[in-house]
């Protein structure tokens, strides 16, 4: 007989969608939308901490033996203490968006998105007194002087086009004029004077098409 699971427990509290968990050993740790991340106690089924840790959803989280790394769309990252709940501090300066935070031993990658560039930031866990000075940034965007050069390009070239009118626009107008058509070759010009005249290369050897009887039938 097959092994039939069952519901063991409902962990109720958070009050929006629950998009990010993460379980090791008997404690599991979740972030929701409503900017909270929870600390679950598997053993009792129970809550132990709420962490009012974003004021947006919680879009990343990981965590270990002894600290949790929420990172949020408030462009924020922080370091929690597992054991007692308590904010130790916030890992990077605020940033528009935080997408994805991972960490090992004390190194935490946090990938997050400032002035409308992607960026990745590896940081270290620990404490220093300038809290900002330990990151090192790398940025996956253009610089920009070629964001502003592209956005100059499609601007001049919006300006200089000139756009066909539709058939309302033209019956609409009185003064309206036929537009040259660009990029067509006349007939002149399509003609090429090294053209070769094909001479008839002779009878068809295709078989007649006649009512009668063909070569494909024998005459009685």
């Amino acid at each position: 007989m097959p092994f039939l699971s069952a519901c063991v427990a409902i962990l109720q509290g958070h009050t929006s969608l629950v998009g990010q968990l993460q379980m090791r050993g008997n404690t599991l740790v979740t972030g929701g939308s409503d900017g909270s991340v929870r600390v679950w106690s598997l053993e009792k089924m129970a809550p132990i901490h709420r962490l009012a840790a974003h004021d947006n959803s919680v879009t990343s989280l990981q965590f270990d033996d002894t600290r949790v790394v929420s990172g949020g769309s408030d462009g924020r990252v922080k370091v929690w203490d597992l054991k007692t709940g308590v904010l130790v501090r916030e890992l990077t300066a605020p940033a528009d968006a935080v997408w994805r935070v991972a960490f090992e031993e004390e190194k935490c990658v946090v990938m997050a998105s400032r002035s409308n560039r992607t960026i990745m930031e590896v940081c270290s866990l620990f404490p220093l007194r300038d809290v900002y000075s330990h990151c090192q940034v790398w940025s996956f965007s253009p610089p920009e002087e070629q964001l502003y050069e592209r956005d100059t390009l499609v601007q001049r070239l919006l300006s200089t086009t000139t756009r066909p009118l539709s058939a309302l626009e033209y019956r609409s107008n009185p003064n309206a004029q036929d537009q040259p058509m660009s990029g067509l070759l006349s007939q002149e010009a399509a003609y090429c004077k090294d053209d070769v005249d094909m001479t008839d290369a002779g009878p068809s050897t295709a078989p007649p098409q006649a009512t009668g009887p063909t070569f494909f039938h024998d005459d009685d």
